[in-house]
């Protein structure tokens, strides 16, 4: 029986979809793009085949494929078979077995996050990759115009790529976790009280900014700005309940 795309769904799993590749592969500009496909071919796929069991592992396994593809014209057109070679050894890996093995978008938000990045650029970037925002919606977020957070990912995911910074969480999370709450502030702003579209509430990115928030905090139960900004998230999602008749559309 055919069924629609839950887009929640889907908005859910990209980070987690994009953290996978760029863990496994780097690469991070070409990684987005074989998400994005991934997602694409869900959208195409999904309502007449229906959810798979497993979406994250099916959305992770086109995507994998699709970025060997472009890595493998990317190498051709420098010229480097050999490692080319070595990411064909590693895409043959089951990716279905290898998907679910864990959520890798805390650590995508650290690694959007790094050092080498102005503050700026950390935000936009993790809003892009973690928060699913367009940049549209970035732009109002920040109060700037599109163009300008258009460059700002661009140049940022050019500097990560190149900084060849390894896919972990930085001992200590020194230097980058004052970004991160920003960015976890943002999305959740964003998802309270939604810049763009006929929806003023959106719960699925409310609950994502929680349960981020939530997972870095297990990692650093003593700090005091962490748990505050916790507490107030899970003070005001508390208070967003429909009220009988409260839709929570714009008028």
């Amino acid at each position: 029986m055919a069924t629609g795309v839950p887009e929640d769904l889907l908005r859910r799993l990209t980070p987690q979809v994009l953290g996978a590749l760029v863990r496994r592969y780097g690469h991070f500009d070409l990684a987005e793009d074989a998400t994005q496909e991934a997602l694409l071919a869900a959208a195409t796929q999904w309502p007449e085949a229906g959810v798979p069991r497993d979406p994250k592992a099916w959305l992770v396994t086109v995507a994998a494929r699709r970025l060997t593809d472009l890595l493998r014209a990317e190498q051709a057109r420098r010229r480097r078979e050999q490692t080319v070679a070595q990411w064909s050894v590693g895409a043959a890996v089951d990716d279905r077995e290898r998907a679910s093995d864990g959520d890798d978008t805390l650590v995508l938000l650290f690694l959007c996050c790094h050092d080498s990045l102005s503050p700026a650029s950390q935000i936009a970037l993790t809003l892009r990759a973690v928060g699913g925002l367009s940049a549209a919606e970035i732009a109002r977020a920040l109060l700037t115009s599109e163009p300008t957070i258009t460059r700002r990912i661009t140049r940022a995911k050019r500097t990560i790529e190149a900084s060849g910074v390894p896919f972990a969480l930085p001992a200590g999370h020194a230097g980058r976790l004052d970004a991160v709450l920003r960015v976890l502030y943002l999305i959740f702003n964003e998802g309270y009280a939604s810049t763009a579209g006929t929806e003023l509430l959106r719960v699925d990115l409310c609950e994502e900014a929680i349960r981020l928030t939530e997972l870095l905090h297990a990692l650093r139960p003593d700090d005091g700005e962490l748990t505050g900004l916790l507490a107030l998230m899970l003070l005001v999602h508390a208070r967003t309940a429909p009220a009988p008749g409260r839709t929570g559309r714009r008028s």
